[in-house]
């Protein structure tokens, strides 16, 4: 057996490549329905590490929001002052376009992820309203639209999750922001009788 010396660096047993960053992110904890910001470290297709105020015990899931790359559910693995790593738990499909993220953003950081955007965010300043599965109408600013979904200025944070209803429009609260929440539009499948 070969013994390891200073000169032999000891191989990485990471599956995905990471890349080291600084981004400003946020932490959703679906149990509390709490919301915290952090700083994204380090990414990559498997996982992440972020850095943040509060503290997690291992083994919790939770939801990574990472502004231009998106939202990533994970198991916390591990947590020391003020750092905490992520495994992420994401599909076959979503991974690859991380992946692809990644590499565009190695290369051209933030321009390149927003070239590969599927659907582009046009900002807006149209003021309305969303109603809540119980009946209520809350009051909200649209900050930007997309085929996908929509970004909302409100005080009144539905928990995510639930489906609003925007006009004759359903969607689903995906996650909080500073200013309000973000909402990915739901398909609804028609059914034959």
């Amino acid at each position: 057996m070969a013994e390891i010396t200073a000169s032999q660096p000891i191989a990485d047993k990471r599956k995905y490549e990471r890349i080291k960053l600084f981004l400003p992110g946020h932490l959703f904890n679906p149990l509390t329905d709490q919301s915290t910001d952090c700083k994204v470290l380090n990414l990559s297709a498997g996982g992440a590490a972020v850095q943040c105020e509060a503290e997690f015990p291992a083994g919790l899931t939770l939801v990574l929001y990472i502004e231009n790359f998106g939202r990533f559910e994970g198991k916390t693995i591990v947590h020391g002052t003020g750092q905490l790593a992520l495994e992420f738990a994401i599909g076959e499909g979503k991974r690859t376009r991380l992946k692809e993220m990644i590499e565009s953003f190695a290369a051209d950081g933030v321009a390149g992820i927003t070239k590969l955007r599927k659907h582009s965010r046009i900002p807006s300043l149209i003021s309305g309203s969303i109603t809540r599965e119980n009946g209520e109408n809350i009051f909200c600013d649209v900050l930007d639209i997309s085929l996908d979904g929509v970004c909302l200025r409100t005080r009144v944070r539905p928990p995510v999750g639930e489906v609003v209803n925007l006009g004759r429009t359903r969607g689903r609260v995906i996650r909080h922001h500073p200013d309000g929440i973000a909402v990915q539009y739901v398909r609804e499948v028609n059914r034959a009788a």
